[in-house]
């Protein structure tokens, strides 16, 4: 893959996390900087600077005398990542019942429109629709009207993405768009307690997440 020199460190990131968010590089998975430099024709020092931004979200670490690793969630990971996810998501979803402008309003409805006509003409498009359902909750999080919300939100962002990816491993994600229908429809009536019960129900339950990955490990 070639680079515009423009920007290439971002470039890079944006690469990788991609990679690392589809599960292309795999949980776990070591990088070898000397490896991806010449993978994708670039320095080594391009390389590491990636993956050090790629650390301060919380999808690669660095160890000790072995180098560069993606991250690799365990059940307390996933334990900790789907309280926070009920934590910000439902309480964000009371806001934006309560909060939301006739613009936001008007915004949600089509995405979630948009997000229920890809399910429909692209029901196996795994990526795509992951996409359009963390866009959708990302823009719930901007309806809550909270500066603190939404940055809270997105420094977990790229981690709740590998989440999504967990939750969709063994779900008819044909559905997964009309499944938030309830969601946007207690926000738009102004229904904040609706809006918090429907946005908590929406999230895989953390039992059925530890099942997943167990099941993923046996694989």
């Amino acid at each position: 893959m070639k680079f515009n020199k423009q920007s290439l460190e971002e470039q890079v990131t944006d690469y990788l996390r991609e990679k690392i968010i589809s599960g292309e590089i795999s949980q776990g998975e070591k990088i070898i900087e000397s490896t991806m430099a010449k993978e994708l024709d670039l320095s080594r020092s391009t390389i590491r600077m990636a993956l050090n931004s790629l650390s301060h979200e919380g999808l690669v670490i660095s160890k000790p005398y072995a180098g560069w690793h993606v991250i690799s969630l365990n059940e307390d990971d996933l334990w900790e990542l789907y309280n926070l996810r009920v934590a910000l998501e439902s309480q964000s979803a009371s806001m934006a019942a309560e909060q939301a402008t006739d613009k936001d309003k008007q915004e949600l409805q089509a995405i979630l429109n948009d997000y229920l006509q890809l399910c429909e003409e692209n029901p196996t498009d795994l990526r795509a629709i992951i996409d359009a359902d963390f866009a959708l909750h990302n823009r719930i999080v901007e309806a809550s009207n909270s500066k603190r919300m939404e940055k809270i939100y997105s420094q977990i962002a790229n981690q709740l993405k590998t989440y999504l990816c967990m939750t969709h491993y063994d779900y008819d994600i044909s559905q997964s768009g009309l499944s938030h229908k309830p969601i946007i429809d207690a926000i738009i009536n102004g229904d904040p307690k609706a809006a918090r019960t429907e946005a908590k129900a929406n999230i895989t339950p953390f039992t059925d997440l530890c099942a997943l990955l167990k099941a993923e490990k046996k694989n």
